[in-house]
């Protein structure tokens, strides 16, 4: 596996303690890149040679006060304009 970014979720009862929640999830490898204090959620990426996506995931949700840990996938289509493929 190379670099996957995630969004964590932090549960409500966590918010007021949410940069101990970061710090637990950069302790797991976690590298944040964004705060979303008003929705509970952190934005941010790791890098395991040897991990898969599953166990990377399953070692973010266990850090204490968070609910959900959701990969980012990316899409693109090609413009308007272009031919069809």
């Amino acid at each position: 596996m190379t670099e996957q970014e995630w969004v964590v979720t932090v549960a409500d009862v966590y918010l007021t303690h949410l940069d101990d929640v970061i710090a637990d999830l950069e302790s797991v490898g976690f590298r944040p890149s964004g705060v979303l204090r008003s929705l509970g959620q952190v934005t941010g990426c790791t890098s395991a040679a040897h991990a898969s996506a599953d166990s990377v995931r399953g070692a973010l949700a266990s850090v204490t006060g968070v609910t959900a840990v959701d990969a980012v996938h990316r899409y693109r289509a090609a413009p308007p304009d272009a031919d069809i493929q």
